[in-house]
């Protein structure tokens, strides 16, 4: 027994070295330097701060372009409309063209010597819709020419419900009797649209 008990005081021993032994090779623990912490923890907070900033895009001011003037070029096939002047008795009818003569001097079967020059007056209403120009006319279209001119033109405009005088001379046949010369109206088409005549009494 007294061995035995000997036997574990010196295991206790060993034991109690060993682990002496290890705590004097243990190295010991380095002191912390607060000024050097502070330091790198300023250090690192900059580097932060730069590579964020280098990181982040950077506002920039975006120029708002100017207007600029620009042409409006019209396509080739374009047509380009001109003002255009009219002149007056030129510009073609509208409408429709109707005529009355209200009156005539001399009056129908005046007696007249053979030979004879007399003037006669047509007074023309318009009693159409179209204004007449001064291309329309009046010319003999049958019967006794009775010497008078074959084509007389308006002188002026005569617009709707409006009338114009127009005098035409005229000579008397060298042979006795009733004569009668037929006229016809027309507009700057040439289109005839009043038939009209005047008679004479031709005596010795």
């Amino acid at each position: 027994m007294l061995k035995r008990i000997k036997k574990h005081i010196l295991v206790l021993s060993l034991i109690i070295s060993l682990g002496s032994l290890l705590s004097a090779c243990k190295p010991a623990e380095p002191k912390l330097d607060v000024n050097a912490q502070k330091t790198g923890f300023v250090l690192t907070a900059e580097v932060q701060a730069s590579m964020t900033a280098a990181a982040r895009p950077t506002a920039t001011e975006t120029p708002i372009p100017e207007p600029s003037a620009t042409a409006t070029v019209l396509p080739s096939n374009t047509p380009i409309l001109l003002p255009t002047k009219t002149t007056e008795g030129t510009t073609p009818a509208t409408g429709v063209d109707r005529a009355q003569i209200i009156a005539q001097e001399p009056e129908d079967n005046t007696r007249f010597a053979p030979g004879e020059t007399f003037t006669v007056t047509w007074t023309l209403e318009n009693t159409g819709t179209s204004t007449w120009t001064t291309q329309y006319y009046i010319e003999y279209a049958s019967g006794e020419s009775l010497g008078a001119e074959d084509k007389v033109y308006i002188w002026l405009p005569v617009s709707p419900e409006t009338s114009l005088a127009l005098t035409v001379n005229m000579v008397a046949p060298s042979t006795p009797g009733n004569k009668i010369s037929y006229w016809k109206m027309y507009n700057a088409s040439g289109d005839a649209f009043y038939d009209f005549n005047i008679t004479i009494t031709v005596g010795e």
